[in-house]
């Protein structure tokens, strides 16, 4: 299946979940994730706002974990003119607000966008990834722009409410991959070095 219909329909199944099944299975994403402890010796999270209309995975919970344990915190500000992502500091005070498209951002006047070269593990939406750590988005390409202007080393986890699918057929050459992949009951690595 191509991505196109693949987008369609792992779309279509995210819609179908309650909220209460979001918000289980965003807690035990989570909880997957809290077993992968070098990711936590980090200094700079780069992290999306869930699209709750989207039914994405509720991000708030590492968010608010990570504003425990003392992390700095990036989030995407999305510039459409330039088809890019800034990349804004977040914390306590930061006041949000919904872009047309659903997006939390931060209010212009909290917005303080740093160089995403910072960024040490990124967290990137997506609808469903395979085994080889492709991933399906929305197709706009903002995020695969986005890594490239990151440093090499960055770790990029992929959460998905949904078992990976064995292989996405259309994967072009500037098409980026995770390192690791999260659902509710599973962790996959997909970097070697990452793997040792």
């Amino acid at each position: 299946m191509n991505k196109k219909k693949l987008r369609k329909k792992y779309f279509f199944y995210r819609q179908s979940l309650s909220q209460r099944e979001v918000f289980e299975k965003s807690y035990e994403i989570f909880f997957q994730m809290k077993k992968i402890f070098f990711i936590w010796e980090k200094k700079y999270y780069h992290i999306f706002l869930p699209i709750r209309e989207y039914k994405e995975v509720d991000t708030f919970i590492i968010v608010n974990f990570l504003l425990k344990i003392g992390k700095y915190i990036t989030i995407p500000c999305s510039n459409f003119h330039r088809i890019s992502i800034d990349n804004c500091l977040f914390d306590k005070k930061t006041l949000l607000k919904k872009n047309k498209y659903g997006i939390f951002e931060p209010l212009s006047t909290h917005k303080y966008v740093i160089s995403p070269s910072f960024i040490e593990v990124m967290f990137i939406p997506l609808l469903i990834f395979d085994l080889r750590g492709y991933r399906i988005g929305y197709g706009k390409g903002f995020y695969d722009r986005f890594i490239s202007s990151c440093k090499r080393n960055v770790i990029k986890i992929g959460l998905s409410f949904f078992t990976p699918i064995k292989k996405i057929i259309d994967i072009h050459e500037k098409d980026l991959s995770i390192d690791i992949g999260i659902t509710p009951d599973h962790i996959f690595f997909f970097d070697e070095i990452i793997k040792k």
